[in-house]
């Protein structure tokens, strides 16, 4: 590789980006510009050493050109967009397999109201938990990490739930004199996350690390050994799950705005509560997965 002058260069160095990485667009900065030989000996090709914004420094990577996009309204639209159709695709895959599944669950709650979801309160509820644009990338990347890099949320976490709720709590005795009331949210989403982890939150590939980490903290609750990643993908579960709770509309307004202001703590915190690298399982998790997996 040679360099080449400057204003050859699309993008400059040190300049933020929007580049292509895998299905979605994700922010970049550009640490290195170098031009090399095209194969036909008379054109160079333009290669640039791109960081990933909140990603470990080993994602690093050289890419062309073409998978880099300048950080303007347009480039943003476009990475709105990717971002839709991966759920429009994500969510055309969850509603093929849950189709038999809801055609049950509808004949056997038909004529009464028991276990159905209010779509009143729903719209309210998801409203009001929406995640912020980059609480929805920190779950692609996850995403990403797992059915397609094979990699796992290493376990215990650095940061496990109990300890972030912890936080949040403490965070705010210090803002208001409602500690109790928080507190009381906290060990909610406690119970919550417990029950619905094994059931709703993990993906296939985990199943078997989440067997072998229970068997190995059989006296903790698994919010004492997982962490961030696992708690947001709780929140895209949350709406559905207080919907069909018998509760008050105010104190359900309460609650639910309480939800959100923990979100808001998570994502603000993200550097210190998100893990920074997946781990790569042992040879042995790889055997199980080539059996049970595709």
């Amino acid at each position: 590789m040679c360099r080449a002058a400057s204003a050859d260069f699309v993008f400059k160095k040190e300049e933020k980006v929007l580049a292509y990485h895998g299905p979605l667009i994700h922010e970049a900065k550009v640490e290195e510009a170098v031009a090399r030989d095209a194969p036909d000996g008379k054109t160079k090709v333009k290669l640039y050493l791109l960081h990933y914004d909140g990603w470990n420094s080993h994602w690093d990577e050289w890419v062309p050109e073409s998978r880099v996009l300048k950080d303007t309204h347009d480039g943003r639209a476009k990475q709105k967009e990717r971002i839709r159709e991966f759920q429009r695709a994500h969510k055309r895959k969850k509603q093929e397999q849950s189709t038999n599944a809801g055609k049950a669950k509808a004949a056997k709650t038909a004529g009464g109201a028991s276990g159905v979801a209010d779509e009143s309160l729903l719209a309210e509820i998801r409203e009001q938990l929406r995640l912020p644009h980059g609480a929805k990338l920190k779950l692609i990347e996850d995403w990403e990490r797992i059915t397609r890099e094979r990699k796992l949320v290493t376990l215990p976490h650095k940061v496990p739930i109990s300890t972030i709720l912890d936080d949040f709590v403490a965070a705010k005795a210090r803002r208001t004199s409602h500690e109790r009331l928080y507190g009381e949210v906290c060990d909610g989403v406690r119970a919550y996350f417990n029950q619905a982890l094994p059931t709703c939150l993990l993906y296939k590939y985990e199943r078997r690390q989440y067997r072998e980490a229970k068997e190995h903290n059989k006296q903790q609750s698994a919010d004492q050994y997982y962490g961030a990643e696992h708690l947001l993908r709780l929140y895209v579960k949350l709406p559905e799950l207080l919907a069909r709770c018998h509760m008050q509309r105010e104190h359900m307004t309460v609650l639910v705005a309480k939800l959100s202001e923990l979100l808001k703590f998570l994502v603000t915190g993200k550097a210190k509560y998100f893990a920074n690298e997946y781990e790569q399982p042992d040879e042995e998790y790889m055997r199980w997965w080539a059996k049970e997996g595709d």
